[in-house]
């Protein structure tokens, strides 16, 4: 019996009735492979109902991805203080479950991750996820408040500052520029920022869509929509995450613009992967 209930990745239920029937079926059994349908939700019966935060582990195990971690020293106790992760950003999938589930076996379930809406479709991990739409400059008053609420709340946040995957540029894989909305939060709400890196790299056509993209001028990152794809690409292997010193909030003053500070974060969680030490 097929299985269609609200926990499961349904190409059908995504599209709407109306495109379905306007798309040749040759369309959507592409889309469905892409997407990987059947083993995502394969990853959802594996997890056992888990949801949430509780889905990180069970997610990597599914994929096989293995991890180690450094400069977990560096981690404060858990004592209700509140800190935003910041975190480059290479693969667009592992990254989140391996950071995801380190900040969880140290601070507990109560994380938050601030990605693009179109994630939100993988239900189990929904409670986790804060929404925001990429493909639009216009941010809604109700995007604004849950923003402002995510700050204020007690949870862990973590984010990706460069808002999408790294991009091959003459042939060198580069992190893209910093957005400053983290400092700007930073300071706000008064949260230390935990710098941290990820190893690992996409396909030559993840980074062919995302050049073609950028090319003709697109708003839409093409390899966007092929992320999934390289989500499953990545299964088996073994990455290293890195955690930096906290950097105090107040270290954001005046003597910089937040356009600054945010790019010297950035620099610093570089450093980390070229150092794999204390930085």
């Amino acid at each position: 019996m097929e299985k269609d209930t609200a926990k499961y990745v349904k190409v059908e239920r995504l599209l709407g009735e109306q495109l379905v029937q306007k798309m040749p079926r040759c369309i959507i059994n592409y889309i469905k492979k892409i997407i990987h349908e059947t083993e995502i939700n394969e990853s959802i019966d594996f997890s056992q109902g888990a949801m949430g935060a509780d889905f990180f582990k069970p997610g990597l195990e599914y994929l096989d991805i293995a991890y180690e971690a450094h400069g977990v020293e560096n981690l404060p106790p858990n004592d209700g203080k509140r800190y935003i992760f910041t975190c480059n950003h290479p693969l667009g999938g592992p990254e989140a479950l391996i950071i995801g589930e380190v900040i969880r076996q140290y601070f507990g379930n109560n994380i938050r991750f601030i990605v693009n809406k179109l994630l939100t479709e993988l239900k189990p991990l929904s409670p986790v996820f804060i929404p925001v739409d990429l493909l639009s400059n216009r941010q809604t008053r109700d995007l604004s408040i849950n923003i402002d609420n995510l700050f204020q709340s007690d949870s862990q946040i973590c984010l990706f500052p460069a808002g999408t995957c790294a991009k091959k540029i003459k042939g060198k894989i580069t992190e893209m520029p910093w957005k400053k909305m983290f400092v700007t939060r930073a300071k706000v709400s008064q949260r230390d920022v935990i710098p941290v890196h990820c190893t690992g790299h996409n396909s030559n056509w993840y980074y062919f869509l995302s050049n073609v993209s950028r090319f003709f001028g697109m708003k839409m990152n093409l390899g966007m929509f092929y992320l999934v794809d390289e989500l499953f690409k990545n299964k088996h292997k073994t990455f290293t995450v890195t955690f930096g010193k906290p950097i105090a909030w107040q270290t954001f003053d005046i003597a910089k613009t937040d356009v600054q500070w945010a790019n010297e974060v950035r620099e610093k969680v570089l450093t980390l992967d070229k150092m794999n030490v204390t930085v």
